[in-house]
């Protein structure tokens, strides 16, 4: 009897950033959390689905061989994607969305109610024990999945800057709808109860991911999140900033964002490759192309800034702030709300950003599998 685990488990490998491995074996952890996120009838289904979208017709063509009706696919499907354990196009195509994988369990709450705290605690196995977080975050050779995006009010006026590099530039751009949900990175250690407490007190749940475009449609369709005017995401982008929340966005230009993440650096499953973890991954994101640089002449010493920075960029030395630049990020955080605008954001070229999305998974996909070639 073959095992529907198995082939689902090998579907999944073909997402560029591959699926956690231990010793050339799945991660056994991982695959329980996949045996947690689909029941045997539905792995009869979902060991047809591939990372690409496939439209029903082919996958009931898959499907039955196996006795199943097209009727029955189409629920099971559909089923699925309501409770947030699949994603799909429109209810006309279905796939296997890993980033959006990654967090399952605090994505939704219908997911969170079916999956219970033992996701989170595979999660944090595969993930974090495991150090998945490094192939999440970027290639073997260090290709960034994602990259750190300011916000204007940061950024130097004599510096230039694209649409794409900016987040407001990047609202306006966007293919909506733009929806706005809760974030699951810090859903998911406060359910752990491992959130820091200045996280707790700062950096709020509700309200910060914004789901964008095809994601933003899916969860309108599940009657989930909340639709905003551009206006209204200008507002909030404000507002997150002020709270000291670091932007970043899929690391390539164009219109097609599927998730503008507001992250901490304690929870983000991002951020917290150089934030936190013992073992560093400094490509977790790229960094922006900017960097903080300090006016002397406008600067107080009040420290504000240095208590902002979530990268421990910026001390007080002789009642002046100063920026190590190698471990400036360019996030802006620090200019936001400094009261004498001493600190700026300036152009600084250092990363790469790629054409378009479909550049990007194909350079991840090929970095990652140079020892499979």
């Amino acid at each position: 009897m073959k095992d529907l685990y198995e082939i689902i488990l090998k579907n999944m490998r073909e997402y560029p950033n591959d699926i956690p491995m231990i010793d050339g074996k799945v991660s056994p952890s991982f695959r329980e959390f996949v045996e947690l996120l689909f029941t045997p009838k539905e792995a009869e289904v979902v060991q047809y689905l591939t990372v690409k979208p496939q439209s029903i017709n082919l996958i009931y063509k898959k499907a039955k061989k196996d006795g199943k009706t097209k009727e029955e696919v189409q629920q099971i499907l559909e089923d699925l994607a309501d409770n947030g354990l699949i994603h799909d196009i429109g209810g006309y195509s279905h796939y296997l969305a890993m980033p959006h994988l990654m967090n399952m369990g605090f994505k939704l709450p219908i997911t969170r109610e079916r999956l219970g705290i033992k996701a989170a605690e595979l999660y944090q196995q595969f993930f974090i024990e495991e150090k998945f977080y490094k192939r999440y975050e970027s290639s073997d050779a260090g290709t960034s999945f994602t990259r750190v995006v300011p916000i204007n009010k940061s950024i130097d006026h004599k510096s230039d800057v694209s649409n794409y590099e900016e987040i407001h530039g990047i609202i306006d751009d966007c293919i909506g709808p733009i929806v706005i949900t809760d974030c699951p990175c810090r859903a998911r250690t406060d359910a752990l109860d491992i959130r820091e407490e200045k996280c707790k007190k700062t950096f709020p749940i509700e309200g910060t991911c914004f789901q964008i475009g095809l994601f933003g449609k899916y969860f309108l369709r599940r009657r989930e999140g909340k639709e905003l005017t551009r206006s209204e995401a200008h507002a909030l982008v404000d507002d997150i900033a002020r709270r000291g929340l670091v932007f970043t966005v899929n690391n390539a230009k164009g219109k097609m964002h599927q998730v503008i993440c507001s992250c901490c650096p304690c929870c983000c499953a991002i951020l917290r490759g150089t934030t936190r973890f013992e073992d560093k991954n400094d490509c977790c994101t790229a960094k922006a192309n900017f960097i903080s640089v300090v006016n002397e002449s406008l600067c107080k010493g009040c420290g504000l800034c240095a208590n902002r920075c979530p990268f421990n960029a910026i001390t007080i030395e002789n009642d002046k702030a100063k920026v190590n630049e190698n471990s400036c990020w360019g996030c802006g955080v620090c200019a936001f709300t400094c009261p004498t605008d001493a600190i700026k954001l300036h152009r600084l070229e250092r990363s790469y950003i790629h054409e378009n999305p479909l550049e990007l998974m194909e350079t991840i996909y090929k970095e990652n599998r140079k020892e499979i070639d």
